[in-house]
């Protein structure tokens, strides 16, 4: 079923999201972004670059972050060009919002969208073993995927419908 996504009170796109196999709290799929999802994309994607940027430079002055006071990692944030990135993301992110096929406000608990060109870059530069699988892809592959992490309140509505379609088809038995 078809779900949409908003930012500020405006359509950035749609996706017909699919529940992890192995998490029953993550969905994702194939983000199909709106003329506006498209202007804002460049700045709603690229945590994953951001947050290998920041620790490679952490690394690269000897800093680990574990060892870090918060203040002092909050500074190094704001003071990278990562750090800002990953700042700039989270404060876009506040504002988007995901809707159900019936329009109901959906709760989650985080929210990504990837731009697979990014992606590709991104395990190619880190040398990760399954970079091939990405750099094989397509022409015509989605360039977009959404992916979310499920609130509480979310969680708690799905179980009672699927209990509550139990309940019914035990009644046509």
């Amino acid at each position: 079923m078809t779900h949409t996504f908003w930012h500020s009170g405006i359509l950035i796109g749609e996706c017909d999201l699919e529940d992890s196999p192995d998490d029953h709290r993550q969905v994702g799929g194939v983000f199909r972004p709106t003329p506006h999802g498209l202007h804002l994309l460049p700045r709603l994607c690229g945590f994953l670059s951001a947050s290998a940027a920041l620790k490679t430079h952490l690394e690269a002055n000897g800093v680990s972050p574990e060892a870090m006071e918060q203040r002092d990692f909050e500074e190094f944030v704001d003071t990278t060009p990562a750090g800002q990135k990953m700042a700039d993301i989270g404060r876009l992110m506040c504002d988007v919002e995901m809707r159900a096929p019936d329009g109901r406000h959906i709760e989650v608990a985080s929210l990504a969208f990837t731009d697979v060109s990014e992606l590709q870059r991104l395990v190619r530069d880190l040398h990760v073993d399954s970079a091939n699988a990405l750099t094989d892809l397509p022409p015509d592959a989605p360039r977009y995927v959404v992916t979310a992490t499920l609130g509480t309140a979310e969680l708690r509505r799905r179980k009672a419908a699927r209990n509550r379609l139990q309940w019914d088809w035990s009644r046509f038995h």
